[in-house]
């Protein structure tokens, strides 16, 4: 199949009328008046030619459904001759090569006003094969900071991808795929009615792959901790669940997917000149060494709470006991009390170091 015009006419034989016929628009018709009468004996029709005129036509493949195999053979129309051609049946004729002369088949015309386009199929192009796979993605675009959480710009991409064959025909291809709301197309398309869009290529005979994709910008914030528990550089550590609630804190949860993970995840798909990426960096590393302050507190933590355990079984034993069993006691108390101290100084400590970590961890997000 070429880029050839093709006709859309009556047959050769029918001759053309002397004089063209005047048409005149009325609602919903339009009204040819013949230069001369004409007589019809009664029970008999005739094909009245009303108007010898040749319009621009050119040959295309069309794809209205994405997921169609072959493509529709069709013509391009341009009407140029100033006046209304009215709806009927335009039949196809080949205008060059093997198929001069040759019927292609019939094609639907409706009204086409003057100076306006029309693309009529008139078969489907069984030579030419057709696939098509719609894929989903994201794409991170940029960076920005706020308050204790990152925002996160992304473009949201739906991409129609179609793999085309035309096994050596050379010619052009429009495409038709319907709007998608709140979406752009990121290739160059026409309006075509009220929901669709139209894009066009040019097949060099060559089995090839043509990607249109639509996007929608995106915005997803991400933050840091869960403000739940307060503010964490005054938080008390002691009554907090080891588990449960350092999970919440900037740097948790230690053993599971959080704010660090998916931080880790943007950056990966950040693009190397997009903007806040060298201070998205610097942000996943400082919480990265938050999360390994947040496991030393745990493991000082755990170990004052077993030592304070501990103490109130040894105080328990030195108020129960009597004479020497009662000094022994009182020695176990004094040891234990003086390990509580020491692993409750620990992990005072470790949590005063994860607390200044928090505020410049703060500090990088202004």
């Amino acid at each position: 199949m070429g880029a050839d015009a093709a006709e859309a006419a009556a047959p050769a034989s029918m001759a053309p009328p002397a004089a063209e016929a005047t048409a005149e628009l009325a609602p919903g018709r339009i009204a040819f008046t013949l230069p001369e009468p004409l007589s019809l004996r009664g029970g008999e029709t005739a094909n009245i030619p009303f108007l010898d005129a040749g319009i621009p036509a050119e040959r295309v493949w069309w794809v209205q459904d994405a997921g169609a195999r072959f493509p529709l053979a069709a013509l391009r129309l341009r009407n140029d001759t100033g006046r209304t051609l009215p709806a009927g049946l335009a039949t196809v004729y080949g205008a060059t090569g093997p198929e001069a002369g040759s019927f292609l088949g019939d094609a639907q015309l409706a009204t086409l006003p003057p100076g306006e386009s029309r693309v009529i199929a008139f078969g489907r192009d069984r030579d030419v094969q057709l696939s098509s796979r719609i894929s989903r993605t994201e794409r991170s675009t940029g960076i920005r900071f706020e308050r204790n959480r990152v925002i996160r710009d992304f473009d949201r991409i739906e991409e129609v991808a179609f793999a085309i064959d035309p096994h050596g025909a050379k010619g052009r291809m429009l495409i038709d795929l319907k709007r998608r709301p709140e979406m752009e197309p990121v290739f160059e398309a026409a309006p075509v009615g009220g929901d669709s869009l139209r894009h066009e290529t040019v097949l060099d005979g060559n089995a090839a792959t043509l990607r249109l994709a639509f996007r929608q910008p995106g915005h997803q914030p991400i933050p840091l901790w869960d403000p739940g528990l307060g503010d964490p550089a005054l938080l008390p550590w002691r009554g907090l669940d080891l588990n449960a609630d350092l999970s919440r804190l900037p740097g948790g949860p230690l053993n599971g997917p959080g704010a660090l993970e998916r931080l880790r995840e943007v950056l990966a798909d950040l693009p190397e000149a997009a903007g806040g990426r060298a201070e998205l960096a610097g942000l996943v590393e400082a919480l990265a060494e938050q999360r390994r302050l947040l496991g030393v507190f745990q493991a000082a933590a755990r170990e004052a709470g077993l030592a304070d355990a501990a103490l109130v079984r040894a105080r328990a034993a030195a108020e129960d006991r009597s004479g020497q069993a009662r000094e022994q006691a009182r020695a176990q108390l004094n040891r234990a009390s003086q390990e509580a101290e020491r692993t409750g100084q620990a992990a005072d400590a470790a949590w005063a170091a994860w607390q200044k970590g928090v505020q410049a961890l703060r500090a990088r997000t202004g």
